[in-house]
C-alpha cells in the first residue's frame, strides 16, 4: 500500500512576516533540458535559494516515477513488517551506521546541542528508520545489509539510490554554475566515490496517542553534509532562520516535487555565504487528520577522504576563511554518531 496524506494546497512559495522566509518552487526541467542561458536562469534561483534560505522545492527533476514509487511502496512494506523482525537489523552505529533504527532511537536535537554547547531537555523522535550507505568499496563502508521481507526491497532501493545520486551530480553542476567556479563539473572530483546515504522514516500515526511535552517527530536539527533531497508523504516539515528563539514556517508540501536543503558542509564550504537551516517535523496540530507520515531521504555526501577548504568563487576571493580544513567524513560521522541515542 502507498501511503500518501491529503495535503494543503500548494503556493509558490512560504512566507513569514515576522522573518521574510520564502521558500521558492524551481522548475528543474530547464537545467536539464534547456539552452544555456535557460540553465543559467535555473542555476541562480536555486544559487538564491541557498543564499537566503538553504531550502528550495524542485519540480520536474527528471526521475522515473516508476522508481520511486517502487522505493515507496518498498519502504513502507518493510515498516509493516513485525518488530522483532525489524530489529535484526539494528547495529551497532559505530560499526555499522545505517541499518534500522526504531522508535526513539534518534534524538536530532542532542546534535546540535552536542555542537553548539548547550544543555537542552531533549526527548527522543516520534519515528523509525532504514538506511543504506553508498555500494562502492571506495567510499570505505562495510557492505550493505538487507532486510530480507520485502523480496523486492533490495532492488528497488538500490535503483533509486543511483537515481538520487545523478539527480544530485545536476544540482552539484547548477551550484558550480552559481557560485561561479571555474567548470559546472567542479565538484565531481569531490564524489567519485561519495559516500551518500539513503534513509527511509517512518512517522506512526498518532491519532489517539499523547507524545510527552516537547516530543515531536524529528527535533530541530541542521543536516549534515552537502545536500539532502527529501520525498515527503505529507506535511510537517518546517525551518526557522532565527536560531535564539526560533521562528518556524511551514515547508510547502508539493506533490511529485522534491524538497532540496543544504547541510553544515555546504556551509562551511561557502564559508557560510549559504545556508544550512534549523528544521523540523511536527506533530500533527490538534483537530488535524494528517495519518501517518512517510518520507525518504538521500543524503548526497562527498568522497570520505576528501578536504573540505574554503571554496575559491568570485565572491570570497578577497575573503578569510572563517573554518579550518576538514576531512568530510570524519565531519560527518561526528555529527551522525554525536544525535543516535546509543
Amino acid at each position: 500500500m502507498l501511503f500518501r496524506s491529503v495535503t494543503p494546497k500548494a503556493s509558490v512559495m512560504a512566507e513569514s512576516s515576522s522573518s521574510n522566509v520564502v521558500i521558492p518552487i524551481i522548475d528543474m526541467a530547464p537545467f536539464l533540458n534547456g539552452s544555456p542561458e535557460e540553465r543559467q536562469r535555473v542555476a541562480n534561483e536555486i544559487g538564491k535559494a541557498c543564499e537566503d534560505i538553504g531550502f528550495l522545492v524542485l519540480q520536474n527533476v527528471g526521475v522515473d516515477p516508476q522508481i520511486i514509487d517502487n522505493a515507496w511502496n518498498s519502504s513502507a512494506n518493510f515498516f509493516d513488517r513485525p518488530h522483532d523482525e525489524k530489529i535484526l537489523l539494528q547495529k551497532p552505529q559505530d560499526e555499522y551506521p545505517f541499518g534500522f533504527t526504531e522508535i526513539g532511537g534518534e534524538i536530532l536535537s542532542d546534535g546540535k546541542a552536542r555542537e553548539t554547547n548547550t544543555v537542552i531537555e531533549s526527548h527522543p523522535d516520534l519515528k523509525e528508520m532504514f538506511s543504506i550507505g553508498p555500494k562502492n568499496p571506495l567510499a570505505g563502508f562495510p557492505p550493505r545489509q538487507w532486510p530480507e521481507k520485502p523480496e523486492s526491497f533490495a532492488g528497488d532501493w538500490e535503483a533509486y539510490y543511483e537515481a538520487m545520486s545523478g539527480l544530485a551530480n545536476s544540482l552539484l553542476h547548477a551550484f558550480a554554475m552559481a557560485l561561479g567556479l571555474p567548470s559546472e563539473d567542479y565538484f565531481e572530483q569531490f564524489t567519485d566515490h561519495h559516500g551518500s546515504a539513503m534513509r527511509a522514516l517512518n512517522y506512526p500515526d498518532m491519532d489517539g496517542q499523547t507524545a510527552v511535552p516537547g516530543q515531536i517527530r524529528a527535533s530541530a536539527h541542521t543536516d549534515y553534509g552537502t545536500i539532502t533531497l527529501l520525498k515527503s508523504g505529507g506535511p510537517g516539515l518546517q525551518v526557522s532562520k532565527d536560531r535564539d528563539p526560533p521562528t518556524w514556517v511551514d515547508v510547502p508540501h508539493v506533490p511529485d516535487a522534491y524538497i532540496v536543503n543544504l547541510g553544515d558542509l555546504m556551509r562551511r564550504w561557502t564559508n557560510d555565504r549559504w545556508q544550512s537551516t534549523l528544521h523540523r517535523v511536527i506533530n500533527p496540530p490538534s483537530g488535524a487528520n494528517w495519518g501517518r507520515r512517510q518520507s525518504i531521504a538521500f543524503f548526497y555526501n562527498l568522497n570520505p577522504d576528501a578536504e573540505v577548504s574554503m571554496l575559491q568563487t568570485r565572491d570570497t576571493e578577497k575573503e578569510e576563511s572563517k573554518y579550518p580544513s576538514i576531512v568530510a567524513g570524519d565531519f560527518l560521522m561526528e555529527k551522525h554518531l554525536a544525535s543516535m541515542k546509543n
